[in-house]
């Protein structure tokens, strides 16, 4: 039986009375006289090696730092910033109106001008224009503004007098375009030209900051483990909390990269307000608020990849020969790899198994390995779509807070796909790191009392233990970081979630 002696208020333990009279194992270890025995001291991590789970912070930290390419990382002045976009240098121009009625009027009939009323002026006179369904006609003049937009004066050609504009062509909404201008082969008059300007994208930097603090003896107290740190082995107390603090700062900026959205409103106002001083809190917009172009799919297939990456991509001038990278989770390339070994059963059967299998199965007698797995898809529109594991899909923090895959247990988030376009643009990377001139990211420490951590003491030099900016056993180190990531073309990125619910 155990009792607390009552005068010993300092008992860490209670006393053992053990009235067993045979001794063996059981009363050894329940005497306390025994422990179990160590296999290692060096901490092991069921979830592996955290090394490759940040894979937008190494691509944009630069080429100083050994990551990334240069010119990844730009400072700007303002927290806000802009960038010119061009896109196309052409467009077409929809009908906004009409002074005509269906079945009973026949615009164009026997050769005669007739009216479209489009939304803009953008189409100049002596033109050949066409309309979505097929329908041409001639430009006579120049439009006149109206209410609802422009009228144009416009008559059929080629036609025959039994001709006119079908009823569909000049609909609210109908679409038409310019293809050619044509005029007489004497005392013509001349058409004129237009340009087009680039349009204006807009993002903000975030500014994120974290910090801890410690009291007392802490920096000198040793754990009974080991921990490989990016530093090397210790088991110092102070140590293995720094390492974990630079691993959770490293998984808050991928996460802000990844899935920031912006919180500036139309009218430049920001709603979310700092509670004790009321400024503004802004937040930037991240790479997937980023991609316009988002799909979702419940089981992916070559025709998914084909049509819906490949229609997001049509259009694009450069597209031939680019790389794309599909970041995805374990699920994401497994789906992969089923699509391309599904879509491969036709043709595998057509060229003949043989050199295929190779390629797949290894080994002779009964010694085989089945494996080989698909990667890589090359698009019929001549681009590259390389595969490559992103674990934030798998162990990040949407991951654990979102729904399972109902078939592999996995999180659905592991199953997302982004294509990102990571190539050059005009001479500089598509994705870039942006940060405010000088506040890149700020370190201070504040020392107190009690001492700092080895790893602290060099940023305050000869000074340490006999600096202190207060009389409190306490000191605490702080981070602030102003940033924000920014694509120049994201037109030519994807998001193809997974929605599958059973």
């Amino acid at each position: 039986m155990a009792t607390q002696f009552p005068g010993l208020k300092y008992q860490v333990q209670e006393s053992i009375f053990d009235a067993k009279s045979m001794l063996d194992e059981q009363n050894f270890y329940h005497q306390r006289q025994g422990s179990p025995s160590v296999l290692s001291s060096q901490i092991t991590y069921i979830l592996g090696d955290y090394n490759k789970n940040y894979p937008i912070s190494t691509m944009t930290i630069g080429a100083a730092a050994g990551y990334g390419s240069t010119g990844t990382t730009k400072e700007l002045d303002d927290i806000q910033f802009t960038y010119p976009v061009m896109g196309k240098d052409d467009k077409v121009s929809f009908i906004t109106d009409s002074i005509y009625t269906a079945a009973t009027d026949y615009a164009g009939l026997n050769n005669q001008p007739f009216y479209l009323i489009f939304g803009d002026n953008w189409i100049k006179r002596f033109f050949k224009i066409v309309s979505e369904g097929g329908t041409q006609a001639y430009v006579l003049e120049d439009p006149e503004p109206v209410s609802n937009g422009w009228r144009y004066k416009v008559q059929l050609d080629p036609a025959t007098p039994v001709e006119y504009c079908p009823d569909t062509e000049w609909v609210v909404g109908r679409k038409w375009i310019e293809l050619h201008t044509a005029v007489a082969e004497s005392e013509s008059r001349t058409t004129e030209s237009k340009m087009a300007m680039p349009g204006m994208f807009k993002n903000q930097m975030s500014i994120m900051r974290t910090g801890w603090s410690w009291a007392g003896n802490a920096p000198e107290k040793m754990m009974k483990i080991n921990v490989k740190t990016d530093k090397g082995e210790t088991n110092v107390w102070m140590d293995f909390a720094m390492w974990q603090y630079e691993k959770r700062w490293l998984n808050d900026c991928e996460h802000f990269y990844w899935y920031s959205k912006y919180n500036r409103q139309t009218d430049g106002t920001i709603p979310l307000k700092d509670y004790l001083t009321g400024k503004a809190i802004p937040t930037g917009s991240g790479l997937l608020e980023q991609i316009a172009n988002k799909a979702s799919y419940s089981t992916l297939t070559l025709n998914t990849l084909t049509n819906l990456v490949g229609d997001a991509l049509f259009g694009v001038s450069d597209s031939g020969s680019m790389n794309i990278t599909l970041m995805t989770g374990t699920g994401g390339m497994r789906e992969f790899d089923r699509a391309m070994k599904e879509a491969g059963v036709a043709l595998i059967g057509n060229l003949g198994a043989g050199d295929v299998a190779s390629k797949f199965i290894t080994g002779s007698g009964s010694n085989l390995a089945l494996g080989g797995f698909f990667n890589k898809f090359y698009h019929i529109d001549g681009y590259t779509i390389q595969v490559k594991h992103n674990p934030l899909f798998d162990t990040g923090r949407m991951a654990m807070v979102g729904s399972i895959h109902p078939q592999s247990g996995l999180p659905l988030e592991s199953y997302r796909m982004v294509f990102l376009d990571t190539n050059d643009v005009d001479g500089q990377p598509n994705i870039q790191f942006v940060t405010q001139k000088g506040r890149s990211q700020v370190e201070k420490i504040i020392p107190g009392v009690a001492d700092l951590p080895r790893s602290l003491q060099a940023m305050v030099g000869s000074t340490n233990g006999k600096l202190a900016v207060t009389d409190q056993d306490k000191s605490s180190f702080t981070r602030l970081k102003t940033g924000g990531i920014q694509m120049l073309r994201s037109n030519r990125c994807f998001d193809l979630t997974c929605n599958i619910t059973a």
